[in-house]
C-alpha cells in the first residue's frame, strides 16, 4: 500500500516539475538573432469567437452535469437539514468522499453543529480519476498505511475553508482562499479561485458542477476533480521534465533559475524544446544556448525570458477575451495578449505573428502556475 501512494505522490512532482520548466522558459528578450519561422497568423477572430461561445455553454453544461447528481431542493433552502457529513453519506455519487471523512477520522469536525464550513465535495467519478488506494471508497475504506490516511487527511482538509462562501460571495476574476490544510511549504494550503462566464474553477482545471448544497453547518459545493495540493516549485518542476531542458538552459544561463526555485506567485508561459527549435542559432537550442558568451545576447535572452513570466496567477480561465497582461519584462514593451479557454488557452507575442496554443495548461507549483506554449513569445523591439 505503501508504494502506491508513494507513486501517487510522484506523479504529483512530476507536474510540479513541469511548471518549472515553464519557468525557466520565460527569461529571453530583445528580437536579435531570435528570427523564426512561424507560419501565417491563426484567425484571431475564430479564436475569439470560440472563447465568446463559451459564455453560453460552460455553465449550462456544468449545470446540466450537477443535476445528475441527484440532491433536491431540500439540500438548497438556506440554513439545510442535514450536516456536511450527512450529505456526503446520503448522497451515492459521494461515496468515496464519505468513505475518505470516515477513514481520516474527519467526520466529527464536519459534523460539528457549531461549525460554519465550506467544503468542496469531489463526486465518485473526480476520485477514480485517482491512482489506488484513493480512486473508490471500497478502496479507501481498506487503507491501513498511517502515511497514506495521513496524507489523505491533508488532502481532505484542502477541499476545506474555515468559513461559509456561498458561489454569489464568490467575486468574479482571480481570487484566494486558504483551507483548513497545515501549511507545509509555501502556498500549499491555498486554493485558487477563478469565476469566468458565471462559471467557477479551482486551481484552473476543477469545475464547480453543483454549488449551494446547504448544510446545517455550512455548505458543499460538488467538484469534478479531487484538489492536490501543489509539492514542488516551478523550477523544480522544469528540471525533471526533459521538454524544458532548452528553457532550463536558458534560465541557468541568464541566472534566472534560482527565481523560480523559491517563494513566489508568478505565472510562466513555459515553452517546449520544440518552441526553441523554432529560432534561429544560438537560441534554439540547449547546447547552443550553454556555449553563448556574448553579454548582448545573454541580456536579450534574458528579457525574452520574462517576457513569458507574470507577477501573478493566471490560470487559463483567467485569461480574458484579448485581455493584455503585463510581464516582468523592462517596459514598455512587456505586455502579451491572451485568450480564454476550458483547460487550454491563447497566448500571443507582440512580435509574433501566431498565437500559441497553452497545453498543457494550469500546471500548479507552489510558486506559481505553469501554462505551456508551443513557440516562444516576442516582444516587440525598442527600435
Amino acid at each position: 500500500m505503501q508504494t502506491k501512494k508513494l507513486n501517487w505522490r510522484n506523479v504529483r512532482r512530476a507536474l510540479g516539475t513541469l511548471l518549472l520548466s515553464a519557468v525557466l522558459f520565460t527569461a529571453c528578450s530583445k528580437k536579435d538573432n531570435l528570427a523564426s519561422t512561424q507560419v501565417p497568423a491563426e484567425d484571431e477572430s475564430a479564436l475569439v469567437n470560440e472563447a465568446s461561445a463559451l459564455e453560453k455553454t460552460v455553465a449550462a453544461e456544468a449545470e446540466t452535469e450537477g443535476k445528475k447528481l441527484g440532491f433536491s431542493t431540500g439540500d438548497l433552502e438556506r440554513g439545510g437539514r442535514r450536516t456536511i457529513v450527512q450529505i456526503a453519506l446520503g448522497n451515492a455519487n459521494l461515496s468515496s468522499l464519505a468513505a475518505a471523512v470516515v477513514k481520516t477520522g474527519l467526520a466529527g469536525a464536519l459534523t460539528d453543529a457549531s461549525a460554519s464550513l465550506t467544503v468542496f465535495a469531489p463526486t465518485n467519478a473526480a476520485f477514480a480519476q485517482l491512482p489506488a488506494p484513493f480512486n473508490n471508497a471500497a478502496n479507501i475504506a481498506s487503507i491501513s498505511s498511517t502515511e497514506q490516511i495521513d496524507f489523505l487527511r491533508n488532502v481532505l482538509l484542502y477541499h476545506v475553508l474555515g468559513a461559509e462562501v456561498l458561489s454569489n460571495q464568490i467575486a468574479s476574476g482571480r481570487s484566494s482562499a486558504a483551507t483548513l490544510k497545515p501549511a507545509g511549504t509555501a502556498n500549499d494550503n491555498t486554493v485558487y479561485i477563478s469565476k469566468t462566464f458565471g462559471l467557477i474553477k479551482l486551481n484552473g482545471s476543477t469545475r464547480v458542477i453543483y454549488p449551494n448544497v446547504n448544510a446545517t453547518n455550512g455548505v458543499v459545493h460538488v467538484i469534478d476533480k479531487v484538489l492536490l495540493f501543489p509539492t514542488n516549485t516551478i523550477a523544480g518542476i522544469a528540471i525533471a521534465n526533459p521538454n524544458f531542458s532548452t528553457l532550463v538552459a536558458a534560465l541557468v544561463k541568464t541566472n534566472l533559475a534560482g527565481v523560480f526555485g523559491g517563494s513566489g506567485d508568478f505565472t510562466v508561459f513555459a515553452p517546449t524544446n520544440a518552441a526553441f527549435a523554432q529560432l534561429s542559432a544560438p537560441f534554439n537550442n540547449a547546447d547552443n544556448i550553454n556555449a553563448i558568451t556574448d553579454q548582448g545576447q545573454i541580456d536579450a535572452l534574458a528579457n525574452i525570458l520574462k517576457y513569458h513570466v507574470t507577477g501573478s496567477r493566471y490560470f487559463s480561465w483567467d485569461l480574458g477575451i484579448l485581455q493584455r497582461v503585463s510581464t516582468i519584462a523592462s517596459a514598455p514593451n512587456n505586455k502579451v495578449t491572451t485568450i480564454l479557454g476550458c483547460n487550454i488557452g491563447y497566448v500571443k507575442g507582440d512580435a509574433n505573428n501566431k498565437f500559441s496554443k497553452i497545453t498543457p495548461a494550469d500546471i500548479l507549483a507552489t510558486n506559481g502556475v505553469i501554462q505551456v506554449i508551443d513557440r516562444v513569445l516576442l516582444p516587440r523591439s525598442n527600435n
